[in-house]
């Protein structure tokens, strides 16, 4: 196969791909049944007493009174919510799931709190790590493949 045509069907694919990624942020607001955080930010008197899902970071943790504050991020910008039944071990600057009721003054009454990261530093580690799979991968990868540059496709190694 011809270079310049390989090369026009991989463009092709990622025009395709690229697309995808369009749509599927065009859509993403039907994909949930929860009020999206931009709603939230903007009309929150609209949504409480409706169940929502959202991921925050734990700024404050009231552990005497089962509650904390996390800041959710959005596309109209942060904001702080108030957690009832908060009874998890949660450093601020941890990042936790919250599924529960919203209710008036910007407050949610948990019933599931998940944590994501313990700590803000876990954020960190777990890039680390991925960064290190992905680099062994590779290598494994480029170690029994090689690149053909005339070509411009992949041959095995010769043995040797």
């Amino acid at each position: 196969m011809h270079p310049l045509v390989r090369l026009v069907g991989v463009l092709a694919l990622l025009g395709v791909l690229g697309g995808l990624c369009v749509h599927y942020d065009r859509a993403a607001p039907t994909h949930t049944p929860y009020p999206e955080t931009a709603a939230l930010a903007t009309d929150y008197g609209a949504h409480v007493g409706e169940d929502t899902l959202l991921f925050g970071t734990v700024q404050r943790v009231d552990a005497a009174a089962d509650r904390a504050a996390i800041r959710v991020d959005s596309d109209e910008g942060a904001f702080e919510m108030a957690v009832n039944g908060f009874a998890e071990r949660v450093e601020p600057g941890g990042v936790v799931q919250v599924y529960g009721s919203l209710r008036a003054g910007r407050t949610i009454d948990a019933s599931t709190v998940e944590v994501v990261n313990p700590a803000g530093a876990s954020k960190g580690y777990k890039y680390a790590v991925s960064a290190v799979g992905a680099l062994l991968a590779l290598a494994s990868f480029f170690r029994r493949w090689r690149v053909d540059r005339e070509s411009l496709s992949f041959e095995v190694r010769a043995d040797g």
